[in-house]
């Protein structure tokens, strides 16, 4: 990966997860998955990113979380000392996340980049139902009870986390959970252990974030018992990275009509320890931001592979892909080899012999002597001229561009057929399936194939020439070895027709024996040299092979492989942000430990 700044590094990284994200829930899986990553974004965006833009710890950010209807807008109210939050009887009432700051705080936080990722700023208030991609920025006069706390901490009441299939609230409750320094977790008397917001406090605890656990909604009586019971079988089975977990659980019961209209006065007695508690965790602020941060990276690094595991789904419909391009390339060179190469003459090695045989003549004054052995030999040619004219003529091969183009469309059609068999099962499969359809992919296989064909052609011819001009171009190039065979060649001669005639003495079955024994020798000599033009006959025919895999099949299948990852497609994308997120978490945490040193 080339070297980024921190904030490109930061937007590469954030904008990877998200978009992995957004595959994932495209791929019809809402659930955790798809929520973990879009908090690993967050954490990238909201707390790593500033820091290693060296921007200031304050204020620090205090998110209020839970499920529906647990209470959450009235414990942002006894933080904040004021009714700001629009508590409301009707569960999911609290739509975007909304934040309380004093009337006279500066508001630079909101103008960081990558600040709360896709959420606009609201430019007026607006009703907390308001269910769109937003934040909005509330001010409070508070009191003097008050004050102290919010000049330093932004109070955040964020939408219910009832189901991971909000596919709304949960990003955007996700993104401020991950800005957030102290986290307050609210559970009602009612619903305190609800799977959903249970398995979103686990997954929040991961961040190394401390949480205060708010129960409401209970009779006074019955808080210590409840909070006891939600100790032992909400929390306890929950884990956490060292330095995190839930710090303390407190319990605020029914309030009246009289403490809701006026927390700062009216509830002192729950409102207090929550704010000491807030206070605690909170200072000092550069040590409580980076808690935060260092969390958050210990986050991206304990559960990397997890983040990437999402796509191992579509990495297998991919390694599928390419198991049936894998078979149309085998049968695709088997074709070749069993209707082509196997039944190649390849000509020019027969001219190879018969210019190696003259190699073997006597040169000089030695071409009278080799010139007598050839009209001795005149019977052998005349016969054996005779019995090729009348033996079977040979079966005419195919033409090897023919063999060539049916064994490619076969492949193309093992494919097209393979895609459209499983279309319905995975996007990977409808996208090649579309392309045959309606994207030309089949004729742009044919035209990758008649360019690689052409240079295929031109190697093969340049191999074959080559080949068979060096059975005799080795033998010109070194004399003594080739005069040593014309000699042994001439010796053979000489002294099988000598020993004819030493053994029969001279007479008349001599002019039948002799051009018989001279022809005997001289097959015998063409025959070595057949054997030895046949070898480098097969040794051309496998390497014949092994070039058309170089230039045709194997160029081919990869290309094909590949191409659902190509030309801008999701599995491009994908494969994109899988390569690059390990690379960008390693590098943050280089940065993020030598900012936490310097």
């Amino acid at each position: 990966m080339e070297t980024l700044t921190a904030r490109a590094l930061t937007a590469q990284l954030a904008d990877d997860l998200g978009w992995l994200e957004q595959h994932c829930r495209r791929q019809c899986d809402p659930g955790q998955a798809a929520g973990k990553l879009r908090l690993a974004a967050a954490l990238v965006r909201n707390c790593i990113g500033p820091m290693l833009d060296e921007q200031p710890p304050t204020p620090l950010h205090v998110a209020v979380v839970g499920g529906a209807g647990a209470g959450k807008s009235t414990v942002a109210n006894l933080l904040s000392g004021a009714v700001a939050a629009e508590a409301n009887p009707q569960a999911g009432f609290t739509r975007h996340p909304i934040a309380y700051t004093t009337t006279n705080g500066p508001l630079p936080w909101t103008g960081r980049a990558g600040f709360l990722g896709p959420l606009q700023l609201l430019t007026q208030l607006c009703p907390s139902s308001l269910d769109e991609d937003v934040y909005q920025v509330r001010r409070i006069a508070a009191d003097s009870s008050s004050f102290a706390l919010l000049k330093d901490f932004i109070i955040w009441d964020c939408p219910d986390m009832t189901t991971w299939a909000a596919s709304g609230y949960l990003p955007r409750l996700l993104e401020v959970a991950a800005l957030a320094d102290i986290l307050v977790y609210v559970a009602s008397d009612e619903r305190y252990n609800d799977q959903a917001p249970t398995q979103f406090l686990q997954l929040l605890l991961q961040t190394g974030k401390p949480v205060v656990a708010v129960l409401m909604k209970m009779r006074e009586s019955d808080a210590p018992a409840l909070i006891a019971h939600f100790q032992q079988e909400v929390l306890a089975p929950l884990s956490h990275p060292p330095g995190g977990g839930v710090v303390a659980t407190l319990a605020v019961p029914f309030l009246t009509a009289a403490q809701l209209a006026d927390p700062a006065r009216q509830a002192p007695r729950y409102r207090i320890p929550l704010l000491n508690q807030i206070a605690v965790l909170g200072t000092p602020a550069v040590a409580a931001r980076r808690r935060t941060v260092l969390g958050a990276l210990h986050f991206l690094v304990r559960h990397g592979e997890q983040l990437l595991s999402v796509a191992q789904h579509d990495l297998r419909v991919l390694q599928s892909w390419q198991a049936v391009v894998a078979v149309g390339q085998a049968d695709f060179e088997q074709r070749y080899l069993r209707e082509y190469l196997t039944s190649e003459k390849f000509r020019g090695f027969d001219e190879a012999l018969h210019r190696l045989m003259e190699l073997l003549e006597l040169p000089g004054l030695g071409k009278f002597l080799s010139g007598a052995l050839y009209i001795l030999r005149t019977p052998y040619r005349l016969l054996k001229d005779v019995v090729a004219k009348t033996g079977r003529p040979e079966t005419p091969s195919r033409p090897e561009q023919r063999i060539l183009n049916d064994a490619l469309d076969s492949w193309i059609d093992l494919l097209r057929k393979e895609a459209a068999q499983h279309a319905s099962e995975h996007g990977l499969w409808a996208h090649v399936e579309a392309g045959f359809h309606d994207g030309g992919l089949a004729e742009r296989i044919r035209e990758r194939f008649q360019q690689n064909y052409r240079n295929f052609q031109t190697d093969l011819a340049i191999e074959v020439d080559r080949t068979a001009r060096a059975i005799y171009e080795q033998l010109e190039k070194t004399p003594a070895v080739l005069n040593t065979l014309r000699g042994s060649k001439f010796a053979l001669d000489a002294a099988a027709i000598g020993g004819t005639l030493a053994a029969g003495g001279i007479n008349w079955h001599d002019f039948i024996l002799v051009p018989l024994v001279a022809s005997l020798t001289h097959q015998l000599v063409e025959l070595l040299g057949k054997t030895v033009v046949d070898a480098q006959r097969e040794q051309t025919r496998e390497r014949q092979q092994t070039l058309m895999k170089q230039h045709l099949s194997v160029p081919l299948a990869e290309w094909l492989a590949q191409w659902p990852a190509t030309g801008g497609s999701d599995f491009e994308r994908l494969q994109r942000a899988l390569r690059r997120i390990p690379t960008a978490i390693a590098q943050l945490e280089t940065r993020v430990q030598a900012a936490m040193t310097s």
